[in-house]
């Protein structure tokens, strides 16, 4: 398990390396993370803290400060369904 999301995370680094040199920059948009965590109908602590990151943060991502690389790699994986609620509690 443990093997398997280390490849599915490279894979997303590499994929998003990729799309950086084809378009530039890569970020997810402010009202696609915010739009994501209302539909989930849930607070900003919640949806935020499954990824490591404080509500404080959180609020900041969704209002358009830069996502970090590692938080950005866990998002996109659990946007396309490959990370669950259950692969990211702690």
């Amino acid at each position: 398990m443990a093997n398997d999301l280390m490849c599915d995370a490279l894979a997303a680094e590499l994929q998003a390396n990729q799309l950086v040199h084809a378009a530039g920059a890569v970020r997810l948009a402010p009202h696609e993370l915010r739009r994501l965590r209302i539909t989930k109908r849930e607070s900003q602590e919640k949806f935020w803290g499954r990824f490591g990151v404080t509500q404080s943060s959180g609020s900041r991502f969704e209002t358009g400060l830069a996502i970090p690389a590692p938080v950005s790699i866990l998002l996109r994986m659990y946007m396309n369904g490959k990370l669950s609620d259950g692969d990211l509690q702690g």
